[in-house]
C-alpha cells in the first residue's frame, strides 16, 4: 500500500517552519517500524500553491491528513484537490480538530476520521481496510508502554529546514510523556485520554543521543505538557541529561519545586513557560486550575534565583472576566516582572467544558470562523470571539491590544520577535 501523511500550512503562524509536524512523524516511525512504506508532506508555507505541492503525491493509495482547529479549512482544501487528483484514493483525518469533531469531518467528505491518538488506530484502519473492514470513525486502544514506540521519522522531512530558537541556536522538539492529570476548564484533550503516560528516561537520552548525533542538534524543546509531574524521574532525566551539554526549554506547572529547578538548571534547563492564564485568583477558581495568584509569583521568584527564564503564558476573556480581574492580572504583571510572556485572547474550542457547557460559565460565545480559530497567531490579527456579562467581545480586543502594549514594555520581551 502507498500511504502518504500529510501535515496542512498554518498561515495563520508568524513561523511556519518553527516546529516540525511531529504527530504525523510518530505515526510514519510506528508504520515503517511494520513494514509499511510512507511519503510524508510537508506543506509549510504552500498555501498559495497546495495543488502544485501534492501533485507529487498524486499517486497514493491512502493520505492521512492531521489538523489542528485553525489548520481544518487548509486540511479541506488539501481533500478537495485529492479528490480531483486522485478520485479512487482513501482519505483519513486525525488530529485535535477531528478527535473533537469526528462526525463534521465525516459530513465534510473524509472518508475516515482518527480519533485520539493514531499509531494503533491508524494501522488498524489500514488491516481494515485490506480485510473489506471501512467504518468511518476509528479509536484504538491507547499505547500503555511508550518505549515500544519508535522514534519519530524525522528522516522523512527536511528536519533541519524546522528549528526554533532557543538562546544561542536553533532547537527541535521532542515529547517524553503523553496526557495530562489536570482539569482546567479551557483545556481541550480530546485526543488523550484521562491521566499521563511517560516514556522512561533511557528511552528520552537515547532519543536525544540520537538527534545530537545524526541531526547536530544541541537545543530542544520538550513539548510534554508538565515536564515536572513526577519529582523522582524528573531528578533521573536531569541526571541522564547533564553529560550532553545540550540546553532545553520546557512547560510546567508553578508548583515546580526550588530543587526540580536547580536540577533543570544544571542539565541545561534555560527556559519554562508557564500557564498563568491571569492574575486573579477569582478567575483561576473558575477554571478550575488548581493553582494560586502567589504559586505563580513564587515560581517567576524562584526561576530569576536560580537563573532560568520564566515564560508566563496569559489569557484575557476567561469566564468570569471583569474590569477587575483584568486589572488584578496587569497590577500581578507589573509587581512580578517575568522575563517574558506570551498573552493572548481566549478561544473556546470545541471538547472543553467551557465550549460544551457555556450556560454554566458567565461566557458567550460567538460563531468562529475556522481560519480564525487560533489562539496564537499573528499580532494585529487577534479578535475575540467570547464576551463576559461586564465585558463585551470589543472591549476585550481593546484591552487586550492595550495590555499588550504595557506588558512589552514593562518585560521589555514582545512575543513572536525576537528569540524564543
Amino acid at each position: 500500500m502507498k500511504l502518504t501523511l500529510l501535515s496542512p500550512p498554518s498561515p495563520f503562524l508568524i513561523d511556519q517552519k518553527a516546529f516540525p509536524p511531529l504527530g504525523i512523524l510518530y505515526l510514519a516511525g510506528f508504520l515503517e517500524d511494520k513494514g509499511i512504506a510512507i511519503n510524508v508532506a510537508d506543506l509549510a508555507n504552500r498555501e498559495s500553491i497546495l495543488e502544485t505541492a501534492l501533485e507529487p503525491y498524486a499517486d497514493a493509495e491512502m493520505y492521512g491528513i492531521t489538523s489542528t482547529s485553525p489548520q481544518y479549512p487548509q486540511a479541506r482544501k488539501i481533500l478537495n484537490i485529492l479528490r480531483r487528483l486522485n478520485p479512487r484514493a482513501l482519505i483519513a483525518i486525525g488530529g485535535a480538530f477531528p478527535s473533537s469533531l469526528p462526525e463534521k469531518c465525516i459530513q465534510d467528505g473524509f472518508d475516515f476520521v482518527i480519533k485520539g491518538e493514531g499509531e494503533e488506530a491508524l494501522f488498524q484502519l489500514i488491516t481494515q481496510r485490506e480485510k473489506g473492514e471501512q467504518p468511518c470513525v476509528i479509536q484504538a486502544s491507547y499505547i500503555q508502554d511508550l518505549d515500544t514506540i519508535p522514534f519519530p521519522a524525522r528522516h522523512l522531512v527536511d528536519i533541519r529546514s524546522f528549528g526554533y530558537e532557543i538562546e544561542d541556536g536553533m532547537g527541535t522538539t521532542l515529547i517524553t510523556s503523553r496526557g495530562c492529570p489536570f482539569t482546567c476548564t479551557f483545556c481541550s484533550k480530546e485526543v488523550w485520554q484521562g491521566g499521563t503516560r511517560f516514556h522512561s528516561t533511557s528511552y528520552v537520552i537515547s532519543e536525544l543521543e540520537h538527534l545530537i548525533h545524526n541531526y547536530g542538534f544541541k537545543h530542544f524543546l520538550f513539548l510534554d505538557d508538565t515536564i515536572t509531574l513526577r519529582r523522582d524521574r524528573l531528578l533521573e532525566l536531569c541526571s541522564g541529561m547533564k553529560s550532553l551539554g545540550i540546553k532545553w526549554r520546557c512547560y510546567a506547572r508553578t508548583t515546580t519545586t526550588m530543587e526540580m529547578l536547580l536540577a533543570m538548571k544544571g542539565a541545561g534547563c534555560v527556559e519554562i513557560g508557564v500557564g498563568v492564564e491571569s492574575g486573579s485568583q477569582k478567575i483561576l477558581d473558575g477554571v478550575n486550575k488548581n493553582e494560586t495568584v502567589e504559586d505563580h509569583a513564587r515560581f517567576v521568584r524562584l526561576c530569576k534565583e536560580v537563573g532560568i527564564t520564566a515564560n508566563v503564558f496569559l489569557m484575557i476573556g476567561l469566564p468570569g472576566e471583569t474590569y477587575e480581574t483584568v486589572e488584578e492580572t496587569r497590577l500581578w504583571m507589573e509587581h512580578v516582572r517575568p522575563q517574558k510572556f506570551g498573552f493572548n485572547i481566549f478561544m473556546p474550542y470545541p471538547g472543553t467544558p467551557v465550549y460544551q457547557h457555556p450556560d454554566q460559565f458567565d461566557i458567550k460565545i460567538y460563531d468562529i470562523p475556522e481560519e480564525k480559530s487560533w489562539i496564537k497567531g499573528r499580532q494585529g490579527e487577534y479578535e475575540s470571539f467570547v464576551a463576559t456579562n461586564e465585558l463585551s467581545r470589543d472591549e476585550i480586543t481593546r484591552l487586550f491590544r492595550e495590555l499588550f502594549t504595557y506588558y512589552t514594555e514593562i518585560t521589555k520581551w514582545q512575543p513572536g520577535v525576537g528569540k524564543g
